[in-house]
Protein backbone atom coordinates (compact mmCIF):
# COMPACT_ATOMS: atom_id res chain seq x y z
CA UNK A 1 0.00 0.00 0.00
CA UNK A 2 1.47 3.33 -1.07
CA UNK A 3 2.03 5.93 1.59
CA UNK A 4 2.04 9.65 1.08
CA UNK A 5 5.29 11.26 2.12
CA UNK A 6 5.71 15.00 2.50
CA UNK A 7 7.56 16.66 -0.32
CA UNK A 8 10.94 18.04 0.63
CA UNK A 9 12.81 20.68 -1.25
CA UNK A 10 15.49 19.15 -3.41
CA UNK A 11 19.04 20.31 -3.23
CA UNK A 12 18.64 22.11 -6.53
CA UNK A 13 15.56 24.00 -5.27
CA UNK A 14 17.36 25.09 -2.13
CA UNK A 15 20.33 26.24 -4.14
CA UNK A 16 18.03 28.19 -6.46
CA UNK A 17 16.45 29.97 -3.49
CA UNK A 18 19.90 30.79 -2.16
CA UNK A 19 21.00 32.12 -5.52
CA UNK A 20 17.90 34.32 -5.81
CA UNK A 21 18.57 35.79 -2.38
CA UNK A 22 22.26 36.20 -3.16
CA UNK A 23 21.49 37.98 -6.44
CA UNK A 24 19.79 40.69 -4.43
CA UNK A 25 22.99 42.71 -4.40
CA UNK A 26 24.20 44.89 -1.59
CA UNK A 27 23.18 47.96 -3.57
CA UNK A 28 19.65 46.63 -4.00
CA UNK A 29 19.37 45.89 -0.30
CA UNK A 30 20.60 49.37 0.55
CA UNK A 31 17.99 50.90 -1.76
CA UNK A 32 15.25 48.81 -0.15
CA UNK A 33 16.39 49.94 3.29
CA UNK A 34 16.56 53.60 2.27
CA UNK A 35 13.08 53.44 0.73
CA UNK A 36 11.41 52.90 4.09
CA UNK A 37 10.02 55.58 6.40
CA UNK A 38 12.91 55.10 8.83
CA UNK A 39 15.48 55.15 6.04
CA UNK A 40 13.99 58.26 4.46
CA UNK A 41 13.97 60.16 7.76
CA UNK A 42 17.52 59.09 8.57
CA UNK A 43 18.96 60.04 5.19
CA UNK A 44 17.14 63.39 5.15
CA UNK A 45 18.33 64.30 8.66
CA UNK A 46 21.92 63.33 7.88
CA UNK A 47 21.91 65.43 4.70
CA UNK A 48 20.50 68.49 6.50
CA UNK A 49 22.95 68.18 9.42
CA UNK A 50 25.95 67.71 7.11
CA UNK A 51 24.99 70.71 4.97
CA UNK A 52 24.37 72.79 8.10
CA UNK A 53 27.75 71.88 9.60
CA UNK A 54 29.58 72.55 6.32
CA UNK A 55 27.93 75.93 5.76
CA UNK A 56 27.53 77.14 9.33
CA UNK A 57 30.18 75.19 11.23
CA UNK A 58 29.68 74.56 14.94
CA UNK A 59 27.19 77.41 15.06
CA UNK A 60 24.62 75.08 13.49
CA UNK A 61 24.47 73.00 16.68
CA UNK A 62 24.87 75.92 19.11
CA UNK A 63 22.25 76.45 21.80
CA UNK A 64 21.15 79.75 20.25
CA UNK A 65 20.62 78.15 16.86
CA UNK A 66 18.78 75.20 18.39
CA UNK A 67 16.51 77.73 20.09
CA UNK A 68 15.81 79.31 16.69
CA UNK A 69 14.99 75.91 15.19
CA UNK A 70 12.72 75.12 18.13
CA UNK A 71 10.93 78.45 17.75
CA UNK A 72 10.31 77.85 14.06
CA UNK A 73 9.26 74.26 14.68
CA UNK A 74 6.96 74.68 17.69
CA UNK A 75 3.66 75.86 16.19
CA UNK A 76 3.93 73.80 12.96
CA UNK A 77 4.56 70.77 15.19
CA UNK A 78 1.29 71.37 17.03
CA UNK A 79 -0.59 71.85 13.75
CA UNK A 80 1.03 68.80 12.12
CA UNK A 81 0.23 66.53 15.05
CA UNK A 82 -3.48 67.27 14.68
CA UNK A 83 -3.28 67.04 10.88
CA UNK A 84 -1.55 63.67 11.11
CA UNK A 85 -4.71 62.17 12.61
CA UNK A 86 -6.66 63.05 9.47
CA UNK A 87 -3.94 61.50 7.30
CA UNK A 88 -4.09 58.31 9.36
CA UNK A 89 -7.86 58.30 8.89
CA UNK A 90 -7.36 58.55 5.13
CA UNK A 91 -8.37 62.17 4.47
CA UNK A 92 -6.13 65.05 3.38
CA UNK A 93 -6.94 68.53 4.72
CA UNK A 94 -5.34 71.15 2.47
CA UNK A 95 -7.10 74.01 4.23
CA UNK A 96 -4.84 74.08 7.31
CA UNK A 97 -2.66 76.95 6.06
CA UNK A 98 -5.61 79.21 5.31
CA UNK A 99 -7.23 78.16 8.58
CA UNK A 100 -4.15 79.44 10.40
CA UNK A 101 -4.44 82.84 8.69
CA UNK A 102 -8.21 83.01 9.20
CA UNK A 103 -7.99 82.05 12.89
CA UNK A 104 -5.24 84.58 13.58
CA UNK A 105 -7.19 87.37 11.86
CA UNK A 106 -10.43 86.46 13.64
CA UNK A 107 -8.75 86.27 17.05
CA UNK A 108 -7.11 89.68 16.55
CA UNK A 109 -10.41 91.15 15.37
CA UNK A 110 -12.27 90.03 18.49
CA UNK A 111 -9.49 91.24 20.79
CA UNK A 112 -9.56 94.66 19.11
CA UNK A 113 -13.33 94.79 19.65
CA UNK A 114 -12.82 94.49 23.39
CA UNK A 115 -13.33 90.77 23.98
CA UNK A 116 -11.05 89.09 26.48
CA UNK A 117 -8.32 86.89 24.94
CA UNK A 118 -9.96 83.77 26.38
CA UNK A 119 -13.35 84.64 24.87
CA UNK A 120 -11.75 85.57 21.55
CA UNK A 121 -9.85 82.27 21.51
CA UNK A 122 -12.98 80.26 22.32
CA UNK A 123 -15.00 81.91 19.53
CA UNK A 124 -12.13 81.44 17.08
CA UNK A 125 -11.75 77.75 17.90
CA UNK A 126 -15.52 77.29 17.59
CA UNK A 127 -15.38 78.80 14.10
CA UNK A 128 -12.49 76.48 13.24
CA UNK A 129 -14.53 73.48 14.38
CA UNK A 130 -17.47 74.66 12.25
CA UNK A 131 -15.18 74.93 9.21
CA UNK A 132 -13.86 71.43 9.92
CA UNK A 133 -17.44 70.19 10.16
CA UNK A 134 -18.22 71.69 6.76
CA UNK A 135 -15.25 69.76 5.36
CA UNK A 136 -16.58 66.64 7.05
CA UNK A 137 -20.09 67.04 5.64
CA UNK A 138 -18.73 67.61 2.13
CA UNK A 139 -16.32 64.66 2.24
CA UNK A 140 -18.10 62.12 4.42
CA UNK A 141 -21.70 63.17 3.85
CA UNK A 142 -21.68 64.00 0.14
CA UNK A 143 -18.71 61.90 -0.93
CA UNK A 144 -16.60 64.78 -2.25
CA UNK A 145 -12.91 64.16 -2.91
CA UNK A 146 -10.92 65.38 0.14
CA UNK A 147 -8.44 67.32 -2.00
CA UNK A 148 -11.19 69.13 -3.93
CA UNK A 149 -13.33 69.86 -0.85
CA UNK A 150 -10.50 71.14 1.34
CA UNK A 151 -9.05 73.13 -1.57
CA UNK A 152 -12.38 74.94 -1.76
CA UNK A 153 -12.23 75.57 1.99
CA UNK A 154 -8.65 76.81 1.60
CA UNK A 155 -9.79 79.42 -0.93
CA UNK A 156 -12.82 80.48 1.13
CA UNK A 157 -10.85 80.88 4.36
CA UNK A 158 -8.10 82.85 2.65
CA UNK A 159 -10.74 85.20 1.25
CA UNK A 160 -12.31 85.62 4.70
CA UNK A 161 -8.89 86.32 6.17
CA UNK A 162 -8.34 89.09 3.63
CA UNK A 163 -11.77 90.56 4.35
CA UNK A 164 -11.20 90.56 8.12
CA UNK A 165 -7.71 92.04 7.93
CA UNK A 166 -8.83 94.74 5.52
CA UNK A 167 -7.07 96.65 2.75
CA UNK A 168 -3.92 97.30 4.79
CA UNK A 169 -3.18 93.57 4.87
CA UNK A 170 -2.11 93.79 8.51
CA UNK A 171 -3.97 93.86 11.81
CA UNK A 172 -2.23 94.21 15.17
CA UNK A 173 -3.26 93.31 18.71
CA UNK A 174 -0.68 92.92 21.44
CA UNK A 175 -1.89 90.38 24.01
CA UNK A 176 0.85 90.53 26.62
CA UNK A 177 -0.10 87.31 28.39
CA UNK A 178 -0.16 85.33 25.15
CA UNK A 179 3.04 86.99 23.93
CA UNK A 180 4.80 86.03 27.16
CA UNK A 181 3.46 82.48 26.90
CA UNK A 182 4.62 82.01 23.30
CA UNK A 183 8.03 83.56 24.06
CA UNK A 184 8.83 81.60 27.23
CA UNK A 185 11.69 79.09 27.08
CA UNK A 186 13.33 76.53 29.33
CA UNK A 187 17.02 76.53 28.52
CA UNK A 188 17.46 76.58 24.74
CA UNK A 189 14.04 75.05 24.08
CA UNK A 190 10.88 77.18 23.74
CA UNK A 191 7.94 76.25 25.94
CA UNK A 192 5.73 75.81 22.86
CA UNK A 193 8.16 73.25 21.45
CA UNK A 194 8.10 71.31 24.73
CA UNK A 195 4.30 71.38 24.67
CA UNK A 196 4.46 70.14 21.09
CA UNK A 197 6.57 67.20 22.26
CA UNK A 198 3.98 66.41 24.94
CA UNK A 199 1.28 66.51 22.25
CA UNK A 200 3.34 64.16 20.05
CA UNK A 201 3.70 61.75 22.97
CA UNK A 202 -0.04 61.86 23.65
CA UNK A 203 -0.83 61.29 19.96
CA UNK A 204 1.64 58.39 19.86
CA UNK A 205 -0.13 56.72 22.77
CA UNK A 206 -3.52 57.38 21.17
CA UNK A 207 -2.74 55.89 17.76
CA UNK A 208 -0.41 53.15 18.97
CA UNK A 209 -1.91 51.79 22.15
CA UNK A 210 -5.63 52.51 22.25
CA UNK A 211 -8.73 51.10 20.64
CA UNK A 212 -9.51 54.50 19.14
CA UNK A 213 -6.09 54.56 17.48
CA UNK A 214 -6.61 51.10 16.00
CA UNK A 215 -9.96 52.22 14.62
CA UNK A 216 -8.37 55.34 13.09
CA UNK A 217 -5.73 53.24 11.34
CA UNK A 218 -8.30 50.70 10.19
CA UNK A 219 -10.55 53.43 8.79
CA UNK A 220 -7.67 54.93 6.85
CA UNK A 221 -6.33 51.62 5.62
CA UNK A 222 -9.60 50.20 4.28
CA UNK A 223 -12.82 51.99 5.16
CA UNK A 224 -15.05 49.23 3.75
CA UNK A 225 -13.29 46.48 5.67
CA UNK A 226 -13.43 48.64 8.79
CA UNK A 227 -17.17 49.10 8.27
CA UNK A 228 -17.67 45.35 7.96
CA UNK A 229 -15.80 44.97 11.24
CA UNK A 230 -18.25 47.31 12.93
CA UNK A 231 -15.99 50.38 12.93
CA UNK A 232 -17.68 53.67 12.10
CA UNK A 233 -15.13 54.80 9.50
CA UNK A 234 -17.26 57.73 8.32
CA UNK A 235 -17.68 59.04 11.84
CA UNK A 236 -13.95 58.70 12.53
CA UNK A 237 -13.03 60.59 9.35
CA UNK A 238 -15.52 63.32 10.20
CA UNK A 239 -14.01 63.92 13.63
CA UNK A 240 -10.48 63.65 12.19
CA UNK A 241 -11.25 66.60 9.92
CA UNK A 242 -12.60 68.54 12.91
CA UNK A 243 -9.39 67.79 14.83
CA UNK A 244 -7.29 68.98 11.89
CA UNK A 245 -9.23 72.26 11.71
CA UNK A 246 -9.05 72.68 15.49
CA UNK A 247 -5.26 72.23 15.46
CA UNK A 248 -4.86 74.76 12.66
CA UNK A 249 -7.13 77.21 14.50
CA UNK A 250 -5.07 76.80 17.65
CA UNK A 251 -1.92 77.38 15.62
CA UNK A 252 -3.39 80.59 14.22
CA UNK A 253 -4.12 81.92 17.71
CA UNK A 254 -0.59 81.09 18.86
CA UNK A 255 0.88 82.81 15.80
CA UNK A 256 -1.22 85.91 16.53
CA UNK A 257 0.11 85.98 20.08
CA UNK A 258 3.69 85.37 18.98
CA UNK A 259 3.66 87.96 16.19
CA UNK A 260 1.42 90.49 17.91
CA UNK A 261 -1.11 90.49 15.08
CA UNK A 262 -2.19 88.88 11.83
CA UNK A 263 -1.67 89.46 8.12
CA UNK A 264 -3.51 88.40 5.00
CA UNK A 265 -0.64 86.10 4.00
CA UNK A 266 -0.09 84.37 7.34
CA UNK A 267 -0.14 80.60 6.85
CA UNK A 268 0.20 80.76 3.07
CA UNK A 269 1.91 77.57 1.91
CA UNK A 270 2.04 76.16 5.44
CA UNK A 271 -0.04 73.15 4.40
CA UNK A 272 2.68 72.07 1.97
CA UNK A 273 5.41 72.38 4.59
CA UNK A 274 3.31 70.39 7.06
CA UNK A 275 2.45 67.62 4.64
CA UNK A 276 5.96 67.46 3.20
CA UNK A 277 7.25 67.01 6.75
CA UNK A 278 4.63 64.36 7.55
CA UNK A 279 5.43 62.43 4.38
CA UNK A 280 9.17 62.61 5.05
CA UNK A 281 8.26 61.22 8.46
CA UNK A 282 6.51 58.19 6.98
CA UNK A 283 2.91 59.27 6.42
CA UNK A 284 1.15 58.81 3.10
CA UNK A 285 -1.34 61.05 1.32
CA UNK A 286 -2.21 58.16 -1.02
CA UNK A 287 -3.33 55.70 1.63
CA UNK A 288 -4.35 56.07 5.23
CA UNK A 289 -3.38 54.04 8.26
CA UNK A 290 0.35 54.61 7.75
CA UNK A 291 2.65 56.74 9.87
CA UNK A 292 3.45 57.63 13.47
CA UNK A 293 3.53 60.99 15.28
CA UNK A 294 7.22 60.60 16.14
CA UNK A 295 7.94 60.31 12.42
CA UNK A 296 6.12 63.57 11.83
CA UNK A 297 8.35 65.21 14.45
CA UNK A 298 11.51 64.08 12.67
CA UNK A 299 10.08 65.15 9.32
CA UNK A 300 9.48 68.63 10.72
CA UNK A 301 13.04 68.68 12.05
CA UNK A 302 14.21 68.21 8.47
CA UNK A 303 12.05 71.08 7.21
CA UNK A 304 13.07 73.30 10.14
CA UNK A 305 16.73 72.52 9.49
CA UNK A 306 16.39 73.55 5.84
CA UNK A 307 14.59 76.74 6.89
CA UNK A 308 17.33 77.52 9.38
CA UNK A 309 20.07 77.12 6.78
CA UNK A 310 18.22 79.49 4.45
CA UNK A 311 17.82 82.07 7.22
CA UNK A 312 21.43 81.96 8.42
CA UNK A 313 22.89 82.11 4.91
CA UNK A 314 20.43 84.87 3.92
CA UNK A 315 19.22 82.88 0.91
CA UNK A 316 16.19 84.23 -0.93
CA UNK A 317 13.24 82.72 1.02
CA UNK A 318 11.35 82.04 -2.20
CA UNK A 319 13.85 79.28 -2.92
CA UNK A 320 12.65 77.54 0.23
CA UNK A 321 9.35 76.80 -1.50
CA UNK A 322 11.33 75.26 -4.36
CA UNK A 323 13.15 72.96 -1.95
CA UNK A 324 9.95 72.06 -0.09
CA UNK A 325 8.26 71.29 -3.41
CA UNK A 326 11.12 69.01 -4.46
CA UNK A 327 11.00 67.24 -1.09
CA UNK A 328 7.26 66.76 -1.49
CA UNK A 329 7.69 65.28 -4.97
CA UNK A 330 10.43 62.94 -3.77
CA UNK A 331 8.37 61.74 -0.83
CA UNK A 332 5.35 61.11 -3.07
CA UNK A 333 7.58 59.12 -5.42
CA UNK A 334 9.04 57.18 -2.50
CA UNK A 335 5.56 56.46 -1.18
CA UNK A 336 4.57 55.17 -4.61
CA UNK A 337 7.57 52.82 -4.63
CA UNK A 338 6.58 51.55 -1.19
CA UNK A 339 3.20 50.51 -2.56
CA UNK A 340 1.07 53.64 -2.48
CA UNK A 341 -1.94 53.78 -4.75
CA UNK A 342 -1.43 55.17 -8.20
CA UNK A 343 -3.50 58.08 -9.44
CA UNK A 344 -5.44 57.20 -12.59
Amino acid sequence: MATNTPLRPTRSTALQDFDIDRKKSGGRRVLETVNTPTGTIGIALVIVVVIGLVWEGKGFTSSDNLANVGTFLAIPLIIATFSSISLLAGVVDLSVGSMVGFAAALFVQFVNKGYSPWTAAAITLLCAVIAGSVNGVAIVGFGAEPVAATLGMLTALRGLCQVIVGPTGLSTALVLGLLEFTSKAYGPLPLLFLLGLVLVAAASILVGYTRVGRHIRASGGDARAAGRAGIGASRIRFFALILSAFGAGLGGILYAGQLGGASNVLGTGLEFQVYAALMIGGYSIMRGGIGAPIGGLFGLLVVAGVQNIFDVKAINPYYLNVVIGILLLLTVYGDRLRGGDRYE
